[in-house]
């Protein structure tokens, strides 16, 4: 039987309930979509009572099946006041598969202003009071959890940002050595855990026993075939070897690197922080490459780096960090750059909202690019909680609000990752028009020349995107369709075909459309800044030239 369960903050009490028949077929983020939708008013403040945090992880959770421990976590947005699905790895949804739980919903607020550790195992749920974590980090937090409920545990949790409700905030997910190494990044989701009083999520399923597929061996086929095509992508060598972050060098290369509060797209700097000589002078100091951010990956494009003393450093050092923490800064020195990324994990904030955001105070006189120490500086006053610190917390829309700042990378509130859409069309097109505001929710890399077939890559990206979301699967596999169906079709007993997943896709990006629709989101919400399409990315000279009728097209399903 698979359940849900209800944790209501107000009065402290949880319900486990049979998952209702309309969730049968739902997961991830296609199951937080619905909820948002369904359950939460449009009009409500994000942080207020009546939003909702939602963690549900993939349809395929639980199971062997490659790279299928994503879990999704949402709510209405603080960031950018629409729907939100964060995606992020760890061994949290593999666990909740195995406890075979549909979805945690967290509603209410906690009448005191305490904070609380909700504790899911397989005979029920314990909401504890946990006072002594307040204001810890996310590596105290996770250490001391670990030492009360056993090494075996999960973990979702939250630092003194998301306590402070800044709506940088991310939710930390303890990966398979249990580190918080990894993140529900964007939107603010960590605020909105703060908002319900909730410090920690600690999943137990001692005791569970794995879901079985409902035709193992055709399972175990699909399963088989689907490694075997992983495997055989070149990106997937490349990844184990030097992670997402040794693609720095080429996004560099081709002008795509956000560089300097993104007025260019190259960064001189770029082999000091990404490429190949990272991986390099990683392996000198006794770090690696080739890691697993949850079980069952077979992309193994997670890290262990080391700082220069040869000591751990950080295991959550991506592309997207050293982008925006590194180039977007003008910083090329890489324990500098690691250092502020292991301080944004361990406060619990999401590197790309604070990257930009740090990129846009530059622009206030704030700091001067190159200028790592006075970054620590900043970082430290996010860490401390002053004003200053508060306004940088709230990301790069706000902090250009305080300062009076107009040249703003941000889309629906929220700051555009680490790819250039002026070099990148496909991906700005993207970033433009998805619901969940400028995201990796259908970018589509190093492409993006013809506007008319980038509009319907993106189309089809996005919906494709939110399907494999919805299963669990991790988008360094880009799984189609076809396989998709295949393994939900033996590991659920369905017999679905790769329309009717695409129909699940479409479904989601339609009610995450109307719910934004409904909250006040309309069509001039869904543009890149001014800045793309009026200042010409060097070294190639490009800007983004898209249509506004164009991005309408995108989502007409």
């Amino acid at each position: 039987m698979l359940r849900v369960i209800r944790v209501n903050m107000a009065d402290l009490k949880a319900t486990v309930e049979e998952a209702p028949a309309e969730l049968t077929r739902l997961g991830g983020r296609a199951l937080v979509s619905h909820v948002i939708y369904s359950e939460i008013p449009p009009t409500s403040h994000p942080l207020g009572k009546k939003n909702k945090l939602i963690v549900a992880p993939g349809l395929l959770a639980g199971s062997t099946a490659p790279n299928s421990g994503r879990l999704s976590i949402g709510a209405k947005s603080p960031l950018t006041g629409g729907t939100k699905e964060a995606n992020v790895g760890g061994t949290a949804a593999q666990q909740l598969g195995r406890l075979g739980l549909k979805a945690l919903i967290v509603e209410g607020k906690p009448a005191n202003s305490g904070i609380y550790v909700i504790k899911v195992k397989k005979n029920g749920v314990d909401i504890i009071a946990a006072p002594e974590l307040t204001g810890l980090g996310t590596y105290d937090t996770t250490a001391r959890l670990r030492g009360a409920h056993g090494d075996e545990v999960s973990i979702l949790c939250i630092g003194p940002a998301g306590e402070m409700r800044m709506t940088a905030a991310s939710i930390a997910s303890t990966d398979p050595q249990g580190r918080p190494s990894r993140h529900a990044a964007r939107g603010g989701l960590g605020a909105v855990m703060g908002a319900k009083g909730v410090k920690a999520i600690v999943i137990d399923a001692a005791g569970a026993k794995a879901p079985e597929a409902r035709d193992k061996q055709a399972f175990q086929a699909v399963s088989k075939a689907f490694i075997q095509e992983i495997m055989e992508q070149k990106a997937t060598t490349l990844f184990s070897q030097f992670g997402t972050v040794g693609g720095l060098s080429y996004l560099s290369k081709i002008g795509a690197l956000p560089t300097r509060n993104f007025s260019a797209g190259s960064f001189e700097g770029n082999s000091k922080i990404g490429g190949k000589s990272v991986a390099e002078l990683n392996a000198a100091r006794g770090g690696s490459f080739g890691h697993v951010c949850m079980p069952g990956c077979v992309v193994r494009c997670s890290n262990i780096m080391h700082d220069k003393n040869g000591k751990f450093l950080t295991a959550g050092f991506e592309y997207e960090s050293s982008a925006m923490l590194g180039a977007n800064l003008g910083l090329d020195d890489l324990d500098t750059v690691m250092g502020l990324e292991k301080m944004c994990d361990d406060l619990g904030l999401d590197t790309m909202e604070l990257g930009a955001a740090i990129g846009v105070a530059q622009e206030a006189g704030l700091y001067a690019f190159g200028d790592g120490a006075r970054v620590l500086d900043l970082m430290l006053e996010i860490a401390q909680g002053t004003v200053l610190g508060r306004v940088l917390g709230q990301g790069a829309e706000v902090t250009a609000r305080v300062f009076g700042i107009s040249r703003v990378p941000t889309v629906k509130g929220q700051a555009v990752p680490a790819h250039d859409p002026r070099k990148e069309i496909g991906t700005g097109i993207g970033y433009a028009t998805n619901p969940q505001g400028a995201d990796h929710t259908g970018v589509i890399i190093f492409e993006g020349e013809d506007t008319a077939e980038m509009v319907a890559k993106s189309r089809q990206k996005q919906l494709t995107t939110a399907a494999y979301d919805s299963v669990g699967l991790c988008q360094m596999t880009d799984p189609s369709l076809e396989v998709m169906a295949k393994l939900l079709n033996s590991f659920c007993g369905w017999n679905w075909t790769a329309e009717d997943v695409a129909e699940m896709g479409r479904a989601t990006l339609t009610k995450e459309l109307t719910f934004n629709r409904n909250a006040g989101l309309g069509l001039a919400t869904d543009r890149l800044p001014e800045f793309f399409e009026e200042e010409a990315l060097s070294p190639h000279g490009g800007t983004f030239k898209v249509p506004v009728d164009k991005f309408e097209e995108v989502l007409k399903f």
